[in-house]
């Protein structure tokens, strides 16, 4: 089990956006997880949720100090997080700068976390200086570029052609459901459970984030049948690349609470840049159990 950092974006004027997520999860409960921020990858660490953010899984720093700098093309900004399992056992996730890059020593004397954890597609530490890679962004001022191309969309998005949207994230931790999780085949066994809707955690899905994004042309598709006629809606949805976006999540448009279950991801990609996802997405059944879920439209 263990944590893993997967969207890390600095954002205009001087925020920092992150949003990890729990592999291989082996306990069922409530997980704790604090944000530590250092101007070293070695630390030491300041602990930016002293209290602790359960169950989540984004968090915004406003970088309200004159240390950390997010203009800078010399110095870095480390994050990691610190995971506390409902067994209160302690993880750590590997260490990264805001260009994603992990760059860390293995330490096998850190209480809770004897090997730090490698995530995929990174390469395995160098044997002479310990120090692992995962290069994404290669040049910090890429970094700045980025920013403002996000910036922009932003306000295209905000001004001109965007919607508002409610992000339903799938639950992938979080306390079993009682109702319908079989352990021994680790999935559902009933059919509509509106206690977890289908993902074995109860909830289903996190909290709503509302973001903004524009849809492009739709596809409606006839599927006829001895028991009548069905059509499926299809279409693809821009946004920006944050909160990052993946195949079992629901965008919920608030104006006419139209619900569309993610199925494909893409991410288009500017001088190895990536700036927004696009999304083709299927819109649920006004039947589906999905619709039960509580969304602000207002």
């Amino acid at each position: 089990m263990r944590a893993v950092v997967e969207q890390i974006t600095p954002w205009h004027p001087t925020k920092v956006k992150l949003q990890w997520t729990v592999e291989d999860v082996t306990e069922s409960g409530n997980f704790t997880f604090h944000v530590e921020r250092s101007g070293s990858s070695g630390g030491p660490w300041t602990d930016l949720t002293p209290a602790g953010l359960v169950n989540t899984f984004l968090f915004e720093d406003p970088l309200d100090d004159e240390e950390a700098n997010t203009l800078s093309l010399v110095r870095d900004i480390y994050y990691r997080i610190r995971m506390i399992a409902p067994s209160t056992c302690e993880f750590y996730s590997p260490v990264v700068n805001l260009d994603g890059l992990v760059e860390h020593t293995m330490m096998d004397e850190e209480p809770g976390n004897p090997a730090r954890p490698i995530p995929a597609a990174q390469f395995e530490p160098d044997p002479a200086t310990g120090i692992t890679r995962r290069p994404r962004t290669r040049d910090a001022r890429l970094r700045l570029i980025k920013r403002t191309m996000l910036r922009n969309m932003y306000l295209m998005l905000k001004h001109l052609n965007g919607i508002e949207y409610a992000l339903l994230k799938r639950r992938h931790f979080g306390t079993r459901c009682e109702e319908c999780y079989d352990p021994n085949t680790n999935e559902s066994i009933k059919s509509g459970c509106t206690s977890c809707f289908g993902t074995t955690w109860v909830g289903g899905y996190f909290d709503p984030i509302y973001i903004l994004a524009r849809r492009l042309a739709s596809q409606v598709n006839t599927n006829v049948s001895p028991q009548g006629k069905d059509d499926i809606n299809k279409a693809r949805i821009q946004t920006l690349d944050f909160p990052h976006i993946e195949e079992g999540d629901i965008l919920v448009e608030r104006v006419h609470n139209q619900r569309f279950l993610v199925q494909q991801r893409y991410f288009p990609h500017v001088k190895t840049i990536s700036t927004h996802q696009t999304l083709a997405v299927s819109e649920l059944p006004r039947s589906a159990p999905e619709y039960k879920i509580s969304v602000d439209l207002s």
